[in-house]
């Protein structure tokens, strides 16, 4: 069982924030071996989805940004579930809850997102096309995926 906390930047605990900061930084940048700066000044608009499970683990994540705030769509980002949770279809739950918040924010709209190039499959397999890339992106391939409403 997931528990989900959908919150604004204001709204976030310094433990949220500890927790969203130190993870994205385990998986995007020691994991992966990609230094680009994570603090990009965006999670101040943006609305913090975090899924946890017992004893409150934090197993995965994502940002959502509002239409306007990075592209004119709301955009999806910063997706992850952590090497201890993956394996289990979480990344599906997290896409369809994210995807879920998003359309009660927003409405019905398009939704978009920079997918690295290895997971283009899954995007793919949860209703995104490709408009553009592949492209590099902090070293890594990348594909610009774009949900239709």
């Amino acid at each position: 069982m997931i528990d989900w906390t959908f919150e604004s930047f204001e709204s976030l605990s310094c433990g949220d924030l500890y927790d969203i900061l130190r993870h994205r930084q385990d998986v995007f940048v020691l994991e992966q071996k990609c230094f680009y700066p994570d603090i990009d000044g965006k999670d101040q608009v943006a609305r913090h989805l975090i899924g946890r499970g017992a004893h409150n683990t934090f197993l995965a994540y994502m940002r959502i940004l509002g239409p306007g705030d990075y592209y004119e769509e709301p955009a999806l980002g910063r997706i992850l579930v952590t090497p201890e949770a993956r394996g289990r279809g979480l990344a599906r739950t997290l896409m369809d809850e994210g995807h879920a918040r998003a359309k009660a924010l927003y409405g019905d709209v398009p939704l978009r997102l920079n997918a690295q190039a290895y997971l283009k499959d899954f995007y793919e397999s949860v209703g995104y096309e490709i408009v553009r890339g592949p492209y590099d992106e902090d070293g890594i391939p990348h594909y610009e995926m774009l949900k239709a409403a």
